[in-house]
């Protein structure tokens, strides 16, 4: 028996039991469809926002979710942030079991109260309020509601409906009412698709999806901010704790942020002056210049985060990050930009989203946007986008923290959004070669060396600072975790800062590679660049096939022989291509008990429709088939 019928059995046994509960938020009022590849429901979801002045503003929130199994208890917990201009002025939540009987009420005191840090903040004067059920059984639901009140009108609430894959709505809404006097943008993505009800008015817009069914998660597929409806909002009057601002356009909010958070923010000691000069005297190439900046930048300070102030947004003076040699990223930034300012290189603070998971900032709705701060250093030749917070990363490398995506560049006469830079899939490059040796016991010793370019070294570079029992760890049990008993005997590492490339030589043995049936050896040639994985099958697949980025691996192995030992058969070459990519392999006896294997993947980065899936997968799969092609040794 189902859980629906079971619960339904206990309704009807005990009708008392019933009559004594909510049956609002009894299960029995989800829809079937609703329950469909969902962890979670989201029963109802009411935001109510009223931006009462430039200055103040009123958030209500009423949401009732229930989760169905403990993949869905993430979308339960409750965090509502706080500061000194940002009031809690009431906040209460209940727990209900699958019935809808009341189980437990929780009160604001209740309620973990924390620094909102990440853990190695220095200063924050921002909290929140945390509460994380803990169930006994499933389903159950959690009611809450809180109402805050805040000075900070440049930030004002989202809408998402969904707050994850797997997850259905029932009701969700959202309403913000203004004065007249205000304008507010709005950025509307999926709706269509999803039917939401828009309605506004000169002073007021809400937005309301019904019924809502659960979309599944599928590898490969986009974020679920390019699938999922969304609505994004700012009024052209805000306020940021003391600061009034007016921006209808980018180019008058970059010059509000410039001139109100950054410009007085730049100010340097006397005798860095004089040392950040020396340090370029002589030179008159911009860029070398901002290199020689870049590396005092690296080697002095180190980065911690510092959130305190002006919502997170204002630096730290450039003075003080001098004096105390340390920064989050908004002060590491401003203090390096403060640097080439003195030297006479141009450069720009740079607002961004930064994360592997590409997200631009919204060009249709000017507001404060990002969660990160990195500089923008333009020149004839390229543009360059450096990474302040980081100590080893070169000179104008792009990984994938920043890399393809709208930001905004604020320039003391205004804003402008630009795109990062993308790295193109052939020059996301690993080049292997390798000589390696097979042994009568079926045993292989050889010398492997690895360059990794572009993406892909951002996959490899930080090897080299890992210790020693984490190298070996990182080469037996994730690069090469098909290689059993897997010895590393010596390695070096060089990393190329000048021309962005991470060189890695590794010297090592692996007993037992072959297998013996007779008097024959079989072994498979590709050592050292096996792609594995097999994209997961769908049998109606509902999403697009998404590749983020795309790569380049050209592999080159020498092989020894035994000299008791004949090739019985070589393999036949292999090419394949398609809108995904290339891969070829081939095979070639170079000398008396010597192959030659070459090989070469490219994959494509591009989005295609859901019907390309099983097509895509199909690459993949016969990409991992050819990777294992074994050669069949006789014994003379």
């Amino acid at each position: 028996m189902n859980t629906k019928g079971f619960i339904l059995l206990l309704c009807i046994v005990n009708i008392q039991l019933v009559c004594a509960q909510n049956l609002e938020l009894s299960i029995f009022t989800i829809p079937d469809s609703l329950t469909k590849n969902c962890n979670s429901v989201i029963r109802f979801d009411e935001t109510n926002v009223e931006l009462v002045s430039q200055k103040k503003m009123i958030v209500t929130i009423r949401k009732a979710i229930t989760v169905l199994n403990k993949l869905g208890n993430d979308a339960s917990e409750i965090v509502v942030h706080y500061d000194k201009n940002t009031k809690v002025k009431s906040l209460k939540a209940i727990i209900f079991n699958s019935l809808g009987k009341e189980l437990k009420k929780i009160s604001k005191k209740n309620f973990n109260d924390y620094a909102a840090a990440d853990g190695i903040s220095l200063f924050n004067d921002g909290r929140l309020k945390h509460y994380s059920h803990v169930p006994t059984s499933y389903p159950y639901t959690i009611y809450y509601e809180y109402e805050i009140e805040s000075i900070n009108t440049a930030f004002i609430n989202r809408w998402h409906p969904f707050d994850a894959y797997n997850q259905s709505v029932q009701k969700s809404t959202y309403s913000i009412r203004f004065p007249n006097s205000i304008t507010i943008s709005s950025s509307e993505k999926q709706f269509a698709p999803f039917k939401v009800l828009k309605k506004s008015s000169p002073t007021n817009i809400s937005f309301e999806i019904n019924n809502a069914l659960a979309i599944k998660y599928e590898e490969n597929c986009p974020s679920s901010l390019e699938i999922m409806p969304s609505a994004i909002l700012a009024s052209n009057k805000f306020h940021l704790e003391g600061y009034d601002g007016v921006a209808n356009n980018w180019k008058e909010f970059g010059k509000w942020m410039h001139t109100n958070l950054i410009a007085d923010r730049m100010d340097l000691p006397e005798a860095t002056k004089v040392k950040i000069k020396n340090l370029v005297h002589g030179i008159d190439d911009p860029i070398e210049k901002a290199k020689i900046v870049y590396d005092y930048v690296q080697k002095k300070t180190r980065y911690i985060s510092v959130q305190v102030g002006i919502g997170g947004w204002m630096p730290m003076l450039a003075s003080d990050v001098d004096k105390l040699s340390y920064g989050d990223c908004k002060a590491l930034t401003n203090y390096t930009k403060a640097l080439m300012d003195e030297v006479g290189v141009e450069s720009y603070y740079t607002a961004v989203y930064g994360g592997r998971n590409i997200q631009g900032m919204e060009p249709n709705v000017v507001s404060v946007q990002g969660n990160h701060a990195f500089l923008y250093v333009p020149s004839k030749e390229k543009d360059y986008w450096l990474e302040c917070t980081s100590q080893t990363v070169p000179f104008g490398y792009q990984g994938t923290f920043t890399d393809d995506r709208d930001v905004l560049v604020i320039k003391p006469e205004g804003g402008e959004i630009k795109h990062t830079n993308i790295q193109h899939d052939t020059l996301s490059f690993q080049k292997t070669k390798a000589n390696y040796t097979l042994n009568n016991d079926g045993s292989i010793t050889g010398n492997v060396a690895i360059s990794s370019s572009g993406i892909q070294y951002d996959n490899h570079y930080e090897i080299e600072k890992k210790s020693e029992r984490d190298i070996n760890s990182y080469y037996k049990s994730d690069y090469w975790s098909y290689l059993n008993n897997l010895s590393i005997a010596n390695y070096k590492f060089i990393n190329d800062k000048d021309q962005i490339i991470f060189n890695e030589n590794v010297e090592i043995s692996a007993q037992d590679y072959a297998t013996f049936s007779g008097d024959r050896m079989l072994f498979t040639m590709n050592a050292f660049n096996r792609s594995t994985r097999v994209p997961k099958r769908y049998r109606n697949r509902k999403l697009p096939l998404k590749i983020t980025r795309g790569f380049i691996d050209t592999d080159q192995f020498e092989i020894s022989l035994p000299d008791n030992y004949t090739v019985e058969a070589l393999a036949k070459n292999v090419s394949i291509k398609n809108k995904f990519g290339e891969y070829t392999f081939s095979i070639e006896e170079i000398g008396p008990s010597k192959l030659k294997y070459s090989r070469t993947f490219l994959l494509k980065k591009g989005l295609h429709p859901k019907e390309d899936y099983n097509a895509y997968r199909n690459f993949r799969r016969q990409i991992a088939k050819y990777d294992k092609t074994k050669i069949v040794l006789l014994k003379k």
